[in-house]
């Protein structure tokens, strides 16, 4: 059938707010009771937790909108519902400062600065399991700071600019920087990336034109090492 085509968009009013955030905490509980051992708020990417922190993509003039505090407010709302839903130790949430995509622009350093520290703030009492932050530099000021100040363990993501290879996982980890770090192309393209890191074998080598693709060619019929060495 295709994709469907998409709604226009509104601002949430103020009493819509409350229900979208009530739909996050339902969504959350629907992954546990369907065997889902956690669940991440995507506040991360250009969606619509993210949407609210930039500057650029949030012009309201209402307690949502304005200072970077109010900016925050959506975020710090939508994880408080969940972990207050499934439980903070079942809760993490995934932020991307800067990542500048789909008209979420922030490109000024020093709102950057006080938008994140606000979250962060914000998201220190929940004591979530983890904070997800996809950032070119991990190691960077902003990031560390983030990470301070909510006192949640940190997973690194450097996102889209290089692949996660093995060697560079283990150095944040091992330097300091993070207590996990994500990974995707190499997760995608070795369904035992697990096996195959633990046993330094050769990777499947991702194939990017099929991203976000309709099939499943390019997401489940990459060969597993098993089938490698067996020749399949």
């Amino acid at each position: 059938m295709g994709k469907a085509d998409l709604p226009v968009a509104h601002a949430l009013t103020l009493d819509e707010i409350p229900v979208v955030v009530e739909q996050f905490a339902q969504a959350a509980r629907n992954a546990i009771a369907a065997g889902f051992d956690g669940v991440e708020v995507h506040g991360a990417n250009g969606y619509l937790v993210h949407e609210f922190l930039s500057p650029v993509s949030n012009v309201r003039d209402d307690r949502y909108g304005g200072s970077p505090e109010n900016r925050a407010r959506f975020a710090i709302e939508v994880a408080a519902a969940v972990a207050a839903a499934v439980g903070a130790d079942r809760t993490g949430i995934r932020l991307s400062p800067q990542h500048d995509i789909q008209g979420v622009l922030e490109q000024d350093d020093a709102d950057v600065l006080a938008t994140y520290t606000a979250v962060a703030e914000g998201l220190a009492p929940l004591g979530l399991a983890f904070i997800d932050v996809l950032h070119i530099d991990p190691t960077g000021e902003l990031i560390q700071h983030i990470r301070r100040t909510a006192g949640a363990p940190l997973i690194a993501n450097t996102g889209f600019a290089v692949d996660t290879t093995r060697e560079a996982a283990e150095a944040l980890v091992a330097d300091g920087w993070a207590d996990a770090v994500a990974a995707g192309r190499p997760v995608i393209a070795n369904p035992d990336l697990v096996e195959r890191w633990r046993e330094d074998a050769e990777l499947n080598a991702p194939r990017p034109e099929l991203f976000y693709g309709r099939t499943p060619e390019g997401y489940t019929d990459y060969p597993a090492l098993e089938g490698v060495r067996a020749g399949v």
